[in-house]
């Protein structure tokens, strides 16, 4: 009883409101003055308008997710427009032409006995740990292995990897001899701060993965017209690989473009380049990081470093692969004292350096190869577009080697990522969607849900009342006819 009730009333509501409603076409349906070929006809039509509107908006929402932002150029204001000068990474390099004083304590320290002679093969071994530039495929074993069942030979370590390398890496102030802004010196040790990165402890100048951006140990060199000349010259005392790097990045040793070695003694080198920054209007953000292609440096934290970039997610992937694969990373890996990450011991090492995870190949960062490890990494959006337009390099009678980076001449562009359609625009277009094809509107939502709910409720009492008053009518009609 109460089910057919239910059904009633769905059919009556149902009829009152494509009868009434404000969608284009539906009230020729609902009309029975119609002839039932004309209603087949609006039914049809009615059908097609909804498929077309459907499509539309597919479309539309296909093309809004892969088409939403754009970078356009525009001409800055040199006169009032401030251009900051790149962040630089130092890296210690090994240098095998070089004395390692540190090195061979420890190794001295290796003996068990006074009549073991010095190793030069663990020597050699210790140094491709350390320096990562002096590692080459298969030369995890080829050093070690002749001594596992010597004994009374200096052997190979198996594990204090990292304990070894930073006794021997050289600090701060044994890395560099001076460094000068535009003809002024400065402390490097103040503003070059220490950060772990694949190719071992390195030392960054302005980075915001060290220290915070414009805080005490921070150095200005912003440029403008009052001060167009940008000159950074940087000496050092031994073998080290420099480079110019975005604010937010890291020195990886899969990205190469930006990297200059400085190797031999007396080597003097210099490096002119030009810059293009890049700005994003405050929208950007609202859009997701798939579709905009980009992560802002303080959306991702979970990479072990202060903030996101490139070469961060890069370094992430390769630790991931390397413990996914042999269970342990290299220990040039470890973030901190905090980070808890297996560290490999000899056994760990020889897995990575099998399996070419040690110093793997550049076409890890491109996702179309097959084979291999795929990192599916975005660029930073606040990454800036440096480039090289020329390199001179000379040898001096001196001991030293010396970096000079020179900003050739101001930007005189820029780039901007815009939003193309915004959240609001989304609405806009499926209403006008809508409204052309159906003739909907937000009403049209106000109105349905009132059918469906206060006249259904309406309708509802008003059955139950007239099922009352038939039953009460049928009562009277047999109580007088038995009188």
């Amino acid at each position: 009883m109460a089910l057919a009730r239910a059904f009633r009333v769905l059919y009556r509501i149902l009829v009152d409101y494509c009868s009434n409603c404000s969608l284009a076409g539906v009230g020729y349906i609902a009309a029975r003055k119609y002839h039932w070929t004309e209603r087949l006809f609006w039914i049809a039509c009615v059908l097609l308008a909804w498929a077309g509107s459907y499509l539309l908006i597919k479309t539309y929402m296909e093309l809004f997710r892969s088409d939403a932002v754009s970078i356009v150029v525009e001409n800055l204001n040199t006169r009032k427009d401030i251009t900051s000068f790149p962040s630089v990474g130092v890296c210690e390099m090994g240098y095998t032409k070089q004395q390692y004083d540190a090195l061979q304590q420890v190794i001295e320290g290796l003996r068990t006995t006074e009549e073991m002679e010095y190793n030069y093969d663990v020597e050699e071994f210790m140094l491709r740990l350390i320096y990562h530039n002096l590692y080459n495929y298969g030369s995890i074993k080829s050093y070690c292995a002749m001594y596992a069942n010597c004994s009374d030979c200096i052997k190979c370590p198996v594990t204090g990897y990292a304990g070894f390398s930073a006794a021997v890496r050289a600090t701060c102030e044994q890395l560099f001899d001076q460094c000068s802004w535009n003809g002024k010196v400065f402390d490097c040790c103040r503003y070059f701060r220490p950060i772990q990165t694949t190719m071992g402890s390195c030392f960054l100048l302005n980075s915001i993965q060290a220290v915070e951006k414009y805080g005490p140990r921070w150095l200005r060199m912003d440029l403008g017209m009052a001060s167009s000349k940008g000159e950074l010259l940087l000496n050092f005392s031994r073998a080290t690989t420099a480079y110019v790097q975005n604010e937010e990045d890291i020195p990886h040793m899969l990205l190469t473009t930006l990297q200059f070695n400085q190797m031999a003694e007396g080597y003097a080198g210099k490096i002119f380049i030009t810059l293009q920054n890049i700005v994003n209007d405050p929208l950007v953000r609202t859009v997701q990081k798939n579709i905009r292609r980009c992560v802002f440096p303080d959306e991702e934290t979970d990479f072990g470093y202060r903030k996101y970039s490139y070469s961060v997610c890069v370094t992430e992937c390769l630790r991931t692969a390397q413990i996914k694969t042999c269970n342990c990373c290299h220990h040039n890996m470890l973030l901190g004292k905090n980070d808890k990450s297996p560290v490999c011991g000899y056994e760990g090492l020889n897995c990575l350096d099998q399996r070419d995870l040690m110093f793997p190949q550049t076409t890890i960062m491109q996702p179309w190869r097959t084979n291999g490890l795929v990192c599916d990494c975005y660029p930073s959006c606040t990454e800036h577009e440096i480039r090289i337009i020329g390199r001179e390099s000379e040898m001096e009678s001196r001991s030293g080697r010396s970096v000079l980076i020179k900003l050739m001449a101001l930007p005189t562009q820029r780039y901007r990522r815009q939003i193309v359609r915004e959240n609001i625009d989304v609405v806009v277009s499926i209403g006008g969607i809508l409204g052309l094809f159906t003739g909907a509107s937000i009403l049209s939502l106000v109105e349905f849900i009132y059918f469906f709910t206060v006249r259904f409720g309406s309708y509802v009492v008003t059955e139950i009342k007239e099922e009352g008053d038939a039953e009460e009518d049928t009562s009277e009609d047999e109580s007088a006819a038995k009188g």
